[in-house]
């Protein structure tokens, strides 16, 4: 397969020159004979245009066009796509929201599919930090324990701890071992504290005698907390994020926010620049092969064409009324800015003009 990507912006100039130049960086490491130019190769089996905008299907095209789709928000682009597709194979929208408002407008399902953006697979998950502020006491009244017992059953990629008070050395040294990373203050210092608290996740306290003044600080910062149900932690309206008494109750707490928090992750688990570049691979094959059937483990892609839900006449509708209101709106937040009356007339002119 040979692929011309026509990139009709300089690619390092801004967001769309990225796509194309990330597209073109993984297409190579699947083997893909592959370059970048602002105009069509005659040549290759593939000419993928970046935007859609850029594309003039009255002049010079090839077999197989393929347009990257998005912001189609007012009914010129409406209008440009509409003819566009009547001669590429394919608009590969950015949203699946995209691919059905175009159908809605009438664009043939089978000329649509979308495939989803990507990111740099460089961001470090954020584990949450959760928050302790006492000092472990010689009677045990702080219930120290339950967090050794806590870090044996929950995953140090979830969370870490930040500890001010004394006495902590021997639990800390133990978890460490397990993994988890704690920051830690043997003692109290206001300053610090005053900065530490904003900074929490999850405000935690695991004592059961009638309550933790850090609990209120948290409240007052706007933490959530995960405390124990009793003394004036009740008296707080609201102030309970998640209760708890016993060590089993605690750690399905901290279960169920690892399991959010994964879940967030996973969403776009399939969203790197590899999937990117494999997901139009496994499209241009179908396009040069319809007769073979073409096996993607994705959603978007090569599974999404033709998939499009042109919806009913509510749909059509609000589409419609999107497509007046919003560049009347943001042509209206522009003129607002302007401040002197010759400015103001020669871009309203060019407005109406448009």
């Amino acid at each position: 397969m040979r692929v011309r990507i026509v990139s009709y912006e300089d690619i390092n100039a801004w967001i769309l020159g990225k796509f194309a130049r990330r597209l073109h960086e993984e297409l190579l490491k699947l083997g893909v004979e592959v370059d970048i130019a602002n105009k069509i190769d005659a040549a290759a089996d593939i000419n993928h245009h970046i935007i859609y905008l850029g594309y003039d299907e009255q002049q010079e095209h090839s077999a197989i066009d393929t347009l990257m789709v998005t912001h189609v928000d007012n009914l010129r682009k409406l209008d440009i796509v509409k003819r566009q597709l009547n001669v590429a194979k394919l608009g590969i929208c950015m949203s699946k929201p995209t691919a059905d408002e175009l159908a809605t407008a009438g664009i043939p399902v089978e000329k649509l599919n979308y495939i989803n953006a990507a990111h740099d697979g460089v961001i470090v998950p954020k584990k949450y930090n959760m928050g302790i502020t006492s000092k472990v006491q010689p009677d045990g009244c702080k219930r120290e324990g339950m967090l050794l017992s806590l870090c044996e059953r929950v995953s140090p990629e979830d969370f870490r701890f930040t500890i001010m008070g004394m006495g902590w050395e021997d639990i800390i040294e133990a978890i460490r071992k397990r993994g988890f990373e704690v920051r830690y203050y043997n003692d109290f210092n206001y300053d610090e504290y005053v900065k530490l608290i904003p900074t929490l996740d999850y405000y935690l306290y695991f004592g059961q005698d009638e309550g933790s003044m850090g609990f209120i600080d948290a409240l007052a910062a706007g933490v959530k907390t995960i405390v124990t149900p009793q003394g004036y932690h009740l008296d707080a309206p609201g102030g309970i994020t998640h209760p708890f008494n016993e060590i089993h109750e605690l750690v399905d707490i901290f279960n169920q926010l690892a399991a959010e928090r994964r879940s967030l992750i996973n969403s776009v688990s399939t969203w790197t620049w590899r999937d990117y570049a494999i997901k139009h691979v496994e499209v241009w094959e179908h396009l040069l092969h319809p007769e073979k059937a073409v096996v993607s483990k994705y959603t978007d892609g090569v599974n999404s064409i033709g998939q499009a839900n042109r919806g009913g006449v509510g749909a059509r509708s609000k589409y419609v009324v999107a497509l007046y209101t919003v560049p009347f709106t943001r042509a209206y937040q522009k003129l607002r800015r302007v401040k002197d009356f010759k400015t103001f007339v020669a871009k309203l002119k060019g407005y109406l003009i448009k």
